[in-house]
């Protein structure tokens, strides 16, 4: 390997460091709580070790794989750093490790082996030169800290709750578990409906089971399951184990993975399907999201 570019190899992995060192410390003595100092410093190293892969293989799509796994690794840090965890404590660890493993199976089965997506092949034609230190902060470090806010109210769960359930908090556990179960039902099942459907080749729409009540059956699984999650840490707020002000803010987990996949996402997985014949009249019969909502 060329002295120039060990150079630049050992410079941004020694920038990330100091990066990510660095974000975690202020974020966290910004809050005055140090509570989920580790995990957000787990996940945000996990990524950097991603990153170090990719450029070793020159494939930065696989940051695409270690996304699930992130979240589990940053749900067992947190468990593992808590003095005291609770039985919901390693409910919601065992939820998100099953969810997580699962996704990080299938993304893996379906990529493995491939050349890199063609989307951080343009990015990285477009950055030139200059593609791994751009690369490192606007793909690995920005999936790093959507990954761990989005994980940061469920890892506040098991950090803080003290499982001592009564009333209106109680009432909020179980509203809350029950969205995210009904969540993971709708990713798993409209997964495998879609894998049978494809598996047909008979270039037909799918359009029975749960991908007739939804068009994306598996993307409002995955709002389900955080909102979820979030609502059931609301019980924090009623029986005075966390900082409200924290955990408010920690609304960012449900939010920012909603926006990703209401405007990233779908648009981008829709655009695609528009050449399909029949999608037209699909779209125009089926909610896009939500199910028994406004169809079209």
């Amino acid at each position: 390997m060329e002295k120039k570019k060990m150079f630049n190899y050992i410079s941004v992995f020694l920038l990330g460091l100091v990066f990510v060192f660095g974000f975690s410390t202020a974020l966290f003595t910004s809050f005055k709580t140090e509570a989920l100092f580790i995990p957000s410093l787990v996940t945000l190293l996990y990524f950097t070790l991603i990153f170090v892969v990719a450029q070793i293989i020159k494939d930065n799509s696989i940051v695409d794989m270690g996304w699930g796994l992130g979240f589990v690794i940053g749900s067992w840090t947190t468990l593992l750093t808590t003095k005291n965890p609770t039985k919901l404590s390693y409910f919601i660890v065992i939820f998100i490790t099953v969810w997580g493993l699962r996704l990080t199976y299938r993304i893996i089965k379906r990529n493995i082996g491939k050349p890199e997506d063609f989307r951080y092949k343009a990015w990285r034609v477009e950055w030139g030169d200059n593609v791994m230190f751009i690369a490192f902060f606007r793909v690995f470090m920005l999936q790093a800290f959507i990954n761990f806010f989005v994980g940061s109210a469920s890892y506040a769960i098991i950090k803080y709750n003290d499982f001592v359930f009564k009333g209106f908090s109680l009432v909020l556990v179980i509203i809350g578990l029950l969205i995210s179960l009904i969540g993971l039902f709708f990713e798993v099942v409209g997964d495998e409906e879609l894998r049978r459907h494809m598996k047909k080749k008979n270039g037909k729409i799918l359009d029975t089971g749960l991908w007739r009540l939804t068009r994306h059956p598996n993307y409002f699984g995955e709002i389900a399951i955080w909102s979820g999650l979030y609502i059931a840490g609301l019980s924090l707020l009623v029986t005075n184990s966390i900082n409200p002000v924290y955990y408010i803010i920690m609304i960012l987990s449900p939010v920012i993975m909603s926006t990703v996949l209401l405007k990233v996402s779908i648009p981008l997985l829709e655009n695609s399907m528009e050449k399909i014949d029949g999608y037209s009249l699909y779209k125009k019969n089926t909610p896009k999201i939500f199910p028994f909502t406004k169809k079209g």
